[in-house]
């Protein structure tokens, strides 16, 4: 399927339309290659535009995929507000979670890749749609837990969180490791990540 761009975004609409072609464009290259070998020039290549165009939309690559995270996590938001009209089951939610991989992906690397922000403007603006996401999560949990204050309910969100980056890593490991791991020798050693985060929100939902 092409991604390439024909027309010049002019209007504000076209725009939007212009920078979900980018979101869409980069999260294709990122789950094809991996962020470490994504190249903003390739990607506005491929896109057919200028590396002055592409940064229009997005200052750097750390932006640009802090912006794909974003609205991955508005997907899986919306995936986890669809599971408020049933009980709770932690199997249930981590099934939801890994089936945004993306966002999983992009959560593992966030504060140690994406967020060396040198923009201190775009950085707080990043940080307050994800305080407005955690907000709504906390809204959530206490729907299916009346009994949680606030300040309970956020620790939950960010104890899923710290989960999901957790579970991520110890699954993903690298290709070398993939390879090692194959050998029932190390049968023990191998991590399913819906598994690990679903024994962990056994807890989480317990407390």
């Amino acid at each position: 399927m092409s991604t390439a761009i024909k027309k010049r975004a002019i209007s504000q609409e076209q725009k939007q339309q212009r920078r979900q072609q980018i979101l869409t464009a980069a999260k294709l290259a990122l789950d094809e290659h991996g962020y470490d070998k994504v190249v903003l020039s390739q990607l506005a290549k491929q896109l057919q535009l200028s590396k002055p165009a592409l940064y229009r939309y997005f200052a750097n690559k750390e932006s640009l995929f802090m912006a794909l995270y974003l609205s991955e996590a508005d997907q899986l938001l919306i995936a986890i507000e669809r599971l408020a009209q049933q009980p709770l089951k932690p199997r249930v939610l981590a099934e939801t979670i890994a089936a945004q991989p993306t966002f999983c992906y992009l959560s593992a690397i966030l504060h140690t890749v994406l967020e060396k922000q040198e923009n201190v403007e775009q950085a707080v603006l990043f940080k307050r749609q994800l305080k407005q996401l955690a907000e709504t999560l906390c809204r959530l949990f206490q729907h299916w837990s009346p009994q949680l204050n606030e300040q309970q309910a956020l620790c939950k969100v960010m104890f899923l969180y710290q989960s999901v980056i957790g579970c991520w890593h110890t699954s993903h490991p690298s290709a070398t490791m993939q390879q090692v791991m194959q050998n029932d020798e190390f049968a023990i050693l191998r991590l399913d990540f819906v598994d690990s985060l679903s024994l962990l929100l056994v807890k989480l939902l317990a407390d």
